[in-house]
């Protein structure tokens, strides 16, 4: 439950700081004072939308913290699994978030900076709210077989864990079979490509660094004729009569004629001598180089051809050749896998055909014990709605499937496998889908919850689901924005009393206008407004029992507190004390 709300700039609160205690609290003042920017500001702290208009003229942010302590399982699961420690020893869970003019937001779980989307996941699991505006989870139909599944879980935990145990084994089946090949059209189909890509790459026998080799020889074609020009260039500069092969030669001879009259003369004629080797050498080489270069056209198309083969495998099979022999080597075990494939699918269609009928058989189990719980829901809502005004709803819990052996085979699938058959849609909720229908008035059919009931309606309608299923609820706090809006009389005494029933499992929040709601209360909250010096702010003071009274009365229509309007207001309060007693 919530321990304590802190609240800063928040529209027209300037500061503000509330203590809860267990059981129902109420929000009790003028319209108008603030007692819905209360509820909009836990709204916020729990991952709400704001706008930069709730920031309080004058400032420059929001800031609210929201402390809960006993937190429940379900909270502590979810903690777990965004990676929290879960080795508070007080229970104590702190929620905060700030928003910044500059439309910067932030949201902190017990000091550590969250995601907003994480923020919400918490939130969810602490706090349900109900008012005349906002969407509700029962709004969406994809919710309504949870909803229905939490009423009597014990029945169903057994036989869903055991779906949930079948399921995995037949995705696993289903996932082996896509793996080589599913039907035999697809198998073929897939072989017949296989073969192809294999062919393909065989046929051109790609080696590596072919490419780069084929690139150099045809960039060598593309240029015989400067090659040819530069060579013989070089040639002619080493060879010739003015070549230097003839100049170091005479300078050879030079250097002879004076060898013997030092050392030094014959060492350098040595090396000279050496050098006009290697030129010659070089020389030769060039020559040979130009007797045995020529050009050839059909040569080049050739190669261009060749390199516009590997160029294509490399397109489509990989960036390198190296890429394109790796894709032939995994393309050539995948077509063995499907060459032997008949025997494996064969085993694995049989699995898969036991696996379904058991899946078929617990699903339609499942679906049976849902049906008998649907009505008994449907019955005790019935109930509900008309203590609390609403004698001609109707409500109808739907199975969209159909869950008969007949409907199931021919409606709800219609995919079918190797031998024909109409294959089931399974899930971990088994073959069922369920939506809420509902009805207010006299001579409306059932329609769907989301199209056809209002904000008020809606919230009476919550208040009756909750007092059905508030033993299998996880959330500890509940919070009705004016639940009781537009009602009065026995109807608001007997709203009052539901909502009191849910007082001794949830903590309560709850704006009212009727007396008989507000007298119920356990714990009361007085908001106004307070102006001073042009600047009005939101104050809120706690009332015991003996100041609530003169609200009381004033709540039920009598402006001036006379004995009797005070008297009234205890005796309200009197009997509601009385009933709290007997629940």
């Amino acid at each position: 439950m919530i321990k304590n709300l802190t609240i800063e700039n928040f529209a027209l609160i300037k500061n503000l700081q509330l203590n809860f205690k267990s059981g129902f609290n109420v929000f009790i003042g003028e319209t108008g004072a603030g007692k819905s920017i209360i509820i909009n500001s836990l709204s916020f702290v729990l991952g709400g939308k704001v706008a930069k208009t709730q920031i309080r003229t004058g400032e420059n942010h929001i800031i609210v913290k929201a402390i809960f302590e006993n937190v429940n399982v379900d909270t502590k699961e979810v903690l777990k699994d965004l990676g929290f420690s879960d080795e508070s020893d007080e229970n104590i869970l702190i929620l905060s978030r700030r928003f910044d003019l500059n439309g910067k937001s932030e949201c902190r779980v017990n000091g550590e900076i969250v995601t907003l989307s994480m923020l919400k996941q918490i939130a969810v699991t602490l706090v349900d709210s109900y008012g005349q505006h906002e969407n509700q989870t029962l709004l969406k139909t994809s919710n309504h077989i949870l909803i229905l599944d939490n009423y009597k879980p014990e029945l169903l935990k057994n036989l869903k864990n055991q779906i949930s145990e079948l399921l995995l084994e037949y995705k696993k089946i289903k996932t082996d079979l896509k793996q080589i090949g599913g039907s035999f059209e697809n198998r073929e189909r897939m072989l017949d490509l296989i073969n192809y890509q294999i062919n393909e790459i065989e046929i051109i026998d790609p080696k590596i660094n072919e490419d780069e080799e084929l690139e150099a020889k045809i960039s060598e074609i593309k240029n015989f004729e400067k090659i040819s020009n530069s060579l013989n260039n070089a040639y002619g500069y080493l060879d010739g009569n003015f070549s230097v092969s003839h100049n170091l030669k005479n300078a050879v001879n030079t250097l002879a004629n004076i060898s013997q009259y030092n050392e030094l003369y014959d060492d350098l004629k040595e090396r000279l001598n050496s050098i006009s080797y290697e030129i010659l050498d070089i020389s030769s080489n060039i020559k040979d180089e130009l007797q045995n270069k020529n050009f050839s056209e059909k040569e080049l198309i050739a190669l261009d051809d060749r390199l516009d083969k590997l160029k294509l495998l490399k397109k489509k099979y990989g960036g390198s050749i190296e890429q394109v022999l790796d894709f032939l080597t995994n393309a050539q075990e995948e077509q063995n896998k499907l060459i032997n494939a008949d025997e494996q699918i064969m085993i694995l269609n049989s699995k898969l055909k036991e696996l379904t009928l058991k899946l078929k058989s617990k699903s339609l189990e499942l679906s049976n014990i849902r049906k008998k719980i649907a009505i008994e829901i449907e019955q005790k809502v019935l109930q509900e709605l008309a203590l609390i005004g609403m004698k001609n709803a109707k409500f109808k819990i739907v199975f969209l499937n159909e869950s008969s052996e007949k409907n199931i085979s021919d409606d709800v699938n219609s995919n079918k496998n190797d031998a024909g058959e109409c294959e089931l849609k399974f899930t971990a909720n088994g073959i069922d889908n369920v939506e809420f229908l509902f009805s207010a008035n006299p001579g409306e059919g059932l329609k769907s919850l989301s199209k056809t009931i209002s904000g008020g309606e809606m919230s009476r309608f919550m208040l009756a689901l909750k007092n059905i299923i508030a033993s299998t609820d996880g959330v500890g706090t509940l919070v009705f924005d004016e639940i009781d809006s537009g009602i009065s009389g026995e109807i608001g005494s007997a709203i009052a009393e539901r909502i009191a029933h849910l007082s001794k499992k949830f903590q309560i929040l709850c704006i009212t206008h009727l007396p008989q709601v507000s007298a119920m209360a356990d714990n009361y909250f007085y908001v106004y407004k307070q102006t001073q010096n042009n600047s009005t702010e939101t104050k809120v003071n706690i009332l015991n029992e003996e100041k609530i009274y003169p609200y009381l009365a004033q709540l039920s229509g009598s402006k001036d507190k006379t004995e009797i309007s005070l008297a009234h207001a205890r005796e309200l309060k009197d009997r509601a004390n009385k009933f709290k007693m007997t629940i």
